[in-house]
């Protein structure tokens, strides 16, 4: 499957999730979502690293955010037992690289100073928080709560970071068929 399939399909899905996300009005929302202020700063970590235009400033906003190491093992799926121990540091170096790289392409435009939470819904330990961008964008977060927040996803665009790492990580090892044609992927 094209990676161009694989956006349609994400962006499909993130369509049925967003009609059937979409009942609470923007002030309910607001009111009722108990990581509002975490939404907020992220929010803001990520206006200041698109307004840097570089690439780790978005690593280093999403490495206080979120847990890049826990990101990267989850986008190598069924073949996370095939990265050897000696290169797991070079692997996770080139993820925070990817990720860096994608926020930066998909956040461009990226401006939070009015982020507004329009929808905030939690499930199953997990909360699906929805807010609009002042330039009329929307950013989805999936949060977790294990003792603090941490968003486990974001979707910026219409693609789902840890969605798309994993369809191409793991596209990519099944054509070349090993973890070192990925390294090769990641740092080309």
């Amino acid at each position: 499957m094209s990676l161009r399939h694989i956006l349609g399909a994400l962006t499909g899905l993130l369509a049925l999730v967003a009609v059937s996300t979409g009942h609470a009005t923007p002030a309910f929302a607001a009111a009722k979502c108990e990581a509002a202020s975490f939404v907020l700063s992220a929010g803001d970590a990520y206006d200041r690293a698109a307004s840097s235009g570089s690439p780790q400033t978005f690593v280093n906003a999403a490495a206080r955010f979120s847990n890049i190491r826990e990101l990267s093992y989850f986008a190598l799926g069924r073949y996370r037992k095939d990265l050897p121990k000696a290169r797991e540091a070079e692997y996770l170096a080139l993820t925070r690289k990817f990720v860096g790289e994608f926020m930066l392409k998909y956040g461009k435009g990226f401006r939070a100073s009015s982020l507004t939470i329009t929808d905030c819904v939690a499930s199953g330990g997990m909360i699906m928080v929805t807010a609009k961008l002042s330039t009329g964008g929307k950013v989805m977060f999936r949060i977790t709560k294990p003792g603090g927040y941490q968003i486990k996803d974001i979707n910026m665009k219409g693609i789902w970071l840890a969605q798309q790492m994993r369809s191409t990580f793991v596209g990519t090892i099944t054509r070349t068929g090993s973890i070192d044609g990925l390294l090769a992927y990641l740092k080309s």
